[in-house]
């Protein structure tokens, strides 16, 4: 039981906090690569919005997108309605505007809206955003500068969660910021480990359609990695999203997407070959394989914990914090007005997401597979 408590404790110490220690110690060393500068006109730049029930938020996406500083590109706007039931293919095809395409070929998943979206996309560069992301002015421009460069792939984006102080909003707020320090520290070493579905771009060449059940901007993404090209990660490119306190449907849309990213990662494994992909595998491995072993991990460190805490006075102080915080945890997702509280809302958001990622990781195991979508989107 001691040598599990301490190789649990030694797994959970670097894949929350060592890999980010040595990831930004490492990172120091390397100045920022600066992009050269652009030869020739702008690429052409297709945006890609896949949307299922995006009524409440469609039309400002599309009039948001319409508004940005595009640096002389010229853009056009594709949005795919995945068989929606409410009014998002009306409201999207109200905004009448030459640049602007809706689709709407049916509930088949998001895999396929996409697919049948880059079939009619024309750009040189894909655009992939949320319906519910709105994008920052400089967003397009600040992506665009880094394809001076033929070694880039891809562009991702930063999103930034609005969450107020307290609540699962709050401390998500607080992970999204520690994961993209994160990202900008890999962007130097191997490139950026893979996009986050709210804004990144994509050489149209190098785009690959993801296949049904797998988690879409993680899989699109790398296989820019994959035909040998980098990420780059451009916090300049940003997007501002709502975060839901709906526990039950919040839990249900990480489930889902906690299935469809552990079979992605798998499909992709040969990524974490340091013999061909360097820096880049070590990276893959740390944030992506590691973190999604986390719920293993606690659960071996509190298991060998209580049953060590009759051995001395610091197994029995562990035990008892960790008590503290999976109680706190519980209190704070049975009673939303305690998550107000940080000594609450952290641990509830915390062992909530574990939670999420251990019974999504499961239902992969057991050969269960997502193809349908339906984010959640209600923020209060």
């Amino acid at each position: 039981m001691t040598v599990l408590f301490w190789l649990s404790a030694a797994a959970l110490f670097y894949s929350l906090f060592g890999y980010g220690l040595v990831l930004l110690a490492l990172s120091r060393l390397r100045p920022p690569r600066r992009p050269p500068a652009p030869a020739g006109p702008p690429p052409k730049v297709s945006f890609l919005v896949a949307a299922y029930n995006e009524a409440g938020v469609i039309g400002d996406k599309i009039r948001n997108t319409l508004a940005l500083d595009t640096g002389g590109a010229e853009i056009e706007v594709i949005v795919v309605s995945d068989g929606s039931s409410d009014d998002t293919v009306a409201v999207a095809r109200a905004i009448r505007h030459p640049r602007v395409t809706v689709l709407d070929p049916g509930r088949l998943g998001k895999a396929h809206a996409l697919d049948h979206g880059l079939a009619r996309c024309t750009g040189d560069i894909v655009v992939f955003s949320d319906a519910n992301a709105i994008l920052t002015p400089g967003t397009l421009t600040a992506m665009l500068r880094h394809y001076a460069d033929p070694e880039v792939g891809g562009v991702c984006g930063q999103i930034t969660v609005e969450g107020g102080k307290g609540g699962i909003g709050g401390a998500e707020s607080l992970f999204w910021r520690y994961d993209q320090a994160l990202k900008l520290a890999e962007s130097r070493l191997g490139g950026a480990v893979s996009a986050q579905g709210s804004v990144y771009s994509l050489r149209r060449a190098l785009v690959r359609p993801p296949a049904p059940g797998c988690t879409d901007d993680f899989v699109i993404s790398v296989g820019a990695v994959a035909q040998g090209s980098r990420l780059v990660f451009e916090p300049e490119a940003s997007t501002v999203e709502a975060v839901t306190e709906n526990v039950g449907s919040e839990m249900r849309r990480r489930i889902r997407s906690s299935e469809r990213g552990w079979r992605s990662l798998m499909r992709n494994a040969g990524l974490m070959n340091p013999l061909r992909h360097g820096w880049y595998a070590w990276q893959l491995f740390s944030h992506k394989l590691m973190r999604r072993l986390n719920p293993l991990f606690l659960i071996l460190l509190f298991v060998s914990n209580l049953a060590l805490m009759g051995q001395h006075w610091f197994y029995l102080l562990l035990g008892l914090a960790q008590i503290a915080f999976y109680a706190a945890a519980v209190a704070g997702l049975a009673w939303p007005g305690l998550r107000r509280f940080k000594a609450v809302s952290l641990p509830a958001f915390f062992t909530f997401a574990h939670v999420a990622l251990l019974l999504g990781i499961l239902r992969c195991l057991t050969g269960r597979q997502s193809v349908l979508w339906t984010p959640s989107r209600d923020a209060g």
